[in-house]
Protein backbone atom coordinates (compact mmCIF):
# COMPACT_ATOMS: atom_id res chain seq x y z
CA UNK A 1 0.00 0.00 0.00
CA UNK A 2 1.43 3.38 -0.79
CA UNK A 3 0.86 6.75 1.08
CA UNK A 4 0.19 9.18 -1.68
CA UNK A 5 1.23 11.62 1.56
CA UNK A 6 4.95 10.46 2.17
CA UNK A 7 7.20 10.69 -0.81
CA UNK A 8 9.46 7.59 1.11
CA UNK A 9 6.40 5.33 0.06
CA UNK A 10 5.77 6.88 -3.32
CA UNK A 11 9.45 6.54 -3.82
CA UNK A 12 9.69 2.59 -3.42
CA UNK A 13 6.36 2.43 -5.29
CA UNK A 14 8.30 4.25 -8.70
CA UNK A 15 11.59 2.18 -7.91
CA UNK A 16 9.79 -1.24 -7.39
CA UNK A 17 7.73 -0.12 -10.63
CA UNK A 18 10.99 0.70 -12.48
CA UNK A 19 12.99 -3.06 -10.89
CA UNK A 20 9.76 -4.77 -12.46
CA UNK A 21 9.32 -2.88 -15.52
CA UNK A 22 11.99 -1.27 -16.63
CA UNK A 23 9.95 1.81 -17.08
CA UNK A 24 7.25 4.57 -16.41
CA UNK A 25 5.01 5.60 -19.05
CA UNK A 26 2.00 6.50 -17.39
CA UNK A 27 1.19 8.13 -13.48
CA UNK A 28 -2.37 8.52 -13.02
CA UNK A 29 -3.16 10.71 -9.96
CA UNK A 30 -6.27 9.37 -8.81
CA UNK A 31 -5.52 9.29 -5.03
CA UNK A 32 -8.56 11.86 -3.26
CA UNK A 33 -10.23 12.34 0.20
CA UNK A 34 -13.81 13.18 -1.50
CA UNK A 35 -17.20 10.99 -0.15
CA UNK A 36 -15.05 7.58 0.88
CA UNK A 37 -14.14 9.91 4.12
CA UNK A 38 -16.51 12.52 5.90
CA UNK A 39 -15.70 15.81 5.27
CA UNK A 40 -17.64 18.61 6.77
CA UNK A 41 -19.61 20.64 4.47
CA UNK A 42 -19.15 24.62 5.54
CA UNK A 43 -18.40 28.05 4.92
CA UNK A 44 -14.51 28.11 4.79
CA UNK A 45 -14.60 30.10 8.18
CA UNK A 46 -15.90 27.20 10.20
CA UNK A 47 -13.69 25.26 8.22
CA UNK A 48 -11.48 23.00 10.89
CA UNK A 49 -7.46 23.60 9.98
CA UNK A 50 -6.91 20.27 10.71
CA UNK A 51 -9.15 19.25 7.77
CA UNK A 52 -8.20 21.45 5.54
CA UNK A 53 -4.48 20.46 5.63
CA UNK A 54 -5.86 16.76 5.59
CA UNK A 55 -7.50 17.40 2.40
CA UNK A 56 -5.01 18.94 0.79
CA UNK A 57 -2.32 16.77 1.79
CA UNK A 58 -3.69 14.04 -0.01
CA UNK A 59 -5.64 15.79 -2.89
CA UNK A 60 -2.91 18.17 -3.93
CA UNK A 61 0.09 17.49 -2.20
CA UNK A 62 -0.30 13.84 -3.26
CA UNK A 63 -0.32 14.71 -7.03
CA UNK A 64 2.57 16.45 -6.45
CA UNK A 65 4.57 14.31 -4.48
CA UNK A 66 3.73 11.73 -6.80
CA UNK A 67 4.62 13.53 -9.97
CA UNK A 68 8.13 14.79 -8.08
CA UNK A 69 9.18 10.89 -7.80
CA UNK A 70 8.00 9.76 -11.43
CA UNK A 71 9.09 12.67 -13.41
CA UNK A 72 13.11 11.83 -13.28
CA UNK A 73 12.61 8.45 -14.77
CA UNK A 74 10.04 9.88 -16.98
CA UNK A 75 12.52 12.55 -18.15
CA UNK A 76 15.72 10.06 -18.33
CA UNK A 77 13.65 7.85 -20.44
CA UNK A 78 12.30 11.25 -22.86
CA UNK A 79 8.66 10.14 -22.45
CA UNK A 80 5.82 9.50 -20.10
CA UNK A 81 2.54 10.52 -19.62
CA UNK A 82 0.61 11.90 -16.81
CA UNK A 83 -2.58 12.40 -16.23
CA UNK A 84 -4.22 13.83 -13.11
CA UNK A 85 -7.64 13.74 -11.98
CA UNK A 86 -9.60 17.14 -11.14
CA UNK A 87 -13.31 17.76 -10.56
CA UNK A 88 -15.96 19.37 -11.97
CA UNK A 89 -16.21 21.67 -8.14
CA UNK A 90 -13.70 23.81 -9.74
CA UNK A 91 -15.79 25.15 -12.55
CA UNK A 92 -18.45 25.35 -10.04
CA UNK A 93 -16.88 26.81 -7.13
CA UNK A 94 -18.50 24.28 -4.99
CA UNK A 95 -18.87 26.64 -1.89
CA UNK A 96 -20.19 24.18 0.65
CA UNK A 97 -16.43 22.16 0.32
CA UNK A 98 -13.78 24.78 0.14
CA UNK A 99 -10.86 22.67 1.07
CA UNK A 100 -12.08 19.71 -1.55
CA UNK A 101 -12.76 22.75 -4.27
CA UNK A 102 -9.21 24.50 -3.25
CA UNK A 103 -7.47 21.08 -3.85
CA UNK A 104 -8.75 20.16 -7.52
CA UNK A 105 -8.09 23.50 -8.69
CA UNK A 106 -4.82 23.19 -7.93
CA UNK A 107 -4.69 20.24 -9.79
CA UNK A 108 -5.60 21.73 -12.75
CA UNK A 109 -2.76 24.47 -11.88
CA UNK A 110 -0.44 22.18 -11.77
CA UNK A 111 -0.97 20.45 -14.78
CA UNK A 112 -0.68 23.82 -16.55
CA UNK A 113 2.88 24.21 -15.11
CA UNK A 114 4.17 20.84 -15.21
CA UNK A 115 3.07 20.67 -19.02
CA UNK A 116 5.25 23.66 -20.02
CA UNK A 117 7.87 22.64 -17.93
CA UNK A 118 7.84 18.98 -18.84
CA UNK A 119 7.06 19.56 -22.91
CA UNK A 120 11.05 19.36 -23.63
CA UNK A 121 11.37 15.87 -22.33
CA UNK A 122 8.11 14.93 -24.71
CA UNK A 123 6.04 14.51 -21.41
CA UNK A 124 2.60 15.27 -21.77
CA UNK A 125 0.82 16.15 -18.29
CA UNK A 126 -3.16 16.91 -18.96
CA UNK A 127 -5.87 16.56 -16.36
CA UNK A 128 -9.37 14.61 -16.76
CA UNK A 129 -12.89 15.89 -14.88
CA UNK A 130 -15.61 13.80 -13.92
CA UNK A 131 -18.23 14.58 -13.08
CA UNK A 132 -20.20 13.32 -9.70
CA UNK A 133 -19.46 9.53 -10.20
CA UNK A 134 -20.83 6.39 -8.05
CA UNK A 135 -18.24 3.78 -6.93
CA UNK A 136 -19.18 0.40 -5.65
CA UNK A 137 -18.02 1.15 -2.23
CA UNK A 138 -20.16 3.98 -1.65
CA UNK A 139 -23.72 2.84 -2.62
CA UNK A 140 -26.38 3.79 -0.35
CA UNK A 141 -29.18 5.25 -0.89
CA UNK A 142 -28.33 9.40 0.84
CA UNK A 143 -25.12 8.87 -1.97
CA UNK A 144 -27.58 7.46 -4.50
CA UNK A 145 -30.17 10.21 -3.64
CA UNK A 146 -27.45 12.92 -4.35
CA UNK A 147 -25.98 11.20 -7.43
CA UNK A 148 -29.62 11.33 -9.14
CA UNK A 149 -30.22 14.75 -7.86
CA UNK A 150 -26.65 15.54 -9.54
CA UNK A 151 -27.59 13.78 -13.11
CA UNK A 152 -30.83 15.89 -13.41
CA UNK A 153 -28.23 18.60 -14.14
CA UNK A 154 -26.88 17.09 -17.23
CA UNK A 155 -27.33 16.65 -20.58
CA UNK A 156 -26.78 12.78 -19.75
CA UNK A 157 -28.99 12.50 -17.68
CA UNK A 158 -28.32 9.28 -15.77
CA UNK A 159 -25.67 8.36 -12.95
CA UNK A 160 -22.57 8.46 -13.92
CA UNK A 161 -19.67 5.78 -13.06
CA UNK A 162 -16.10 4.86 -13.50
CA UNK A 163 -16.68 2.96 -16.70
CA UNK A 164 -17.77 6.57 -18.55
CA UNK A 165 -14.48 7.48 -17.51
CA UNK A 166 -12.08 4.47 -18.52
CA UNK A 167 -11.65 5.78 -22.30
CA UNK A 168 -10.46 9.18 -21.55
CA UNK A 169 -8.37 7.94 -18.92
CA UNK A 170 -7.01 5.36 -22.20
CA UNK A 171 -7.01 7.82 -24.62
CA UNK A 172 -4.60 10.64 -22.21
CA UNK A 173 -2.39 7.73 -22.17
CA UNK A 174 -1.77 6.47 -25.38
CA UNK A 175 -0.08 7.84 -28.39
CA UNK A 176 -3.27 9.23 -29.87
CA UNK A 177 -3.03 12.17 -27.39
CA UNK A 178 0.91 12.88 -28.28
CA UNK A 179 0.61 16.23 -29.19
CA UNK A 180 -1.73 16.96 -26.34
CA UNK A 181 -0.71 18.33 -22.96
CA UNK A 182 -1.41 21.11 -20.33
CA UNK A 183 -5.17 20.01 -21.59
CA UNK A 184 -8.43 19.75 -19.36
CA UNK A 185 -10.65 17.21 -20.39
CA UNK A 186 -14.48 17.45 -18.61
CA UNK A 187 -15.95 13.45 -18.73
CA UNK A 188 -19.32 14.80 -16.82
CA UNK A 189 -22.21 13.75 -19.06
CA UNK A 190 -22.64 17.33 -20.31
CA UNK A 191 -22.65 18.67 -17.18
CA UNK A 192 -20.49 21.54 -17.84
CA UNK A 193 -20.60 23.18 -21.11
CA UNK A 194 -18.25 25.56 -21.93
Amino acid sequence: MTDVTQLESIQGLVSETVKRFGRIDVLLNNAAIYVTQPLTKCNLEDLSLEEWDKVIEVNLKGVFLCCKAVIPVMKGQRSGKIINVASGTFFHGTGNMPHYTTSKGGVVAMTRVLAKQLGPWNINVNCLTPGSTMSEEEITDQVRKRREESSRQRAFQRIEVPDDITGTALFLASSDSDFMTGQLLVVDGGGILH
